[in-house]
C-alpha cells in the first residue's frame, strides 16, 4: 500500500503522546468540575471517542475514494447518533 518511511514511527509516538495529554487534560478537567470519576465512566468516553473517530475516519475515506455523498449520509446518520449518546454521556458523568 504506502511505502514505508522514518516520519511513520515519529507520526505513531505523537499521536500517542496527543492521546496521553488529551485524556490528562480530561482528568484535570473533571477534577476542576468537581466530578468524581470512576472507571466505567472512563471507560464510556474512551469507547464514545472510539466511536466519534471511526466515524470521522469512515467519513474522510468515502470522501477521498470519489463517494462523497456514502460520506455525507454516513457522518449525518453516525453523527447524529453520537452527539446524541455524548449528550447523554455527559448527564451520566456529570451527575454527583
Amino acid at each position: 500500500m504506502f511505502q514505508y518511511s522514518m516520519m511513520q514511527p515519529v507520526i505513531w509516538m505523537l499521536t500517542g503522546l496527543l492521546t496521553a495529554i488529551f485524556f490528562l487534560g480530561m482528568r484535570y478537567w473533571f477534577q476542576d468540575l468537581k466530578i468524581k470519576m470512576h472507571w466505567w465512566k472512563w471507560l464510556l468516553i474512551v469507547v464514545w471517542i472510539t466511536m466519534l473517530a471511526l466515524t470521522l475516519g469512515v467519513t474522510f475515506t468515502l470522501i477521498g475514494e470519489n463517494e462523497s455523498k456514502a460520506g455525507i449520509r454516513f457522518v449525518l446518520f453516525f453523527g447524529l447518533i453520537i452527539l446524541l449518546t455524548g449528550g447523554g454521556l455527559w448527564k451520566i458523568i456529570a451527575k454527583k
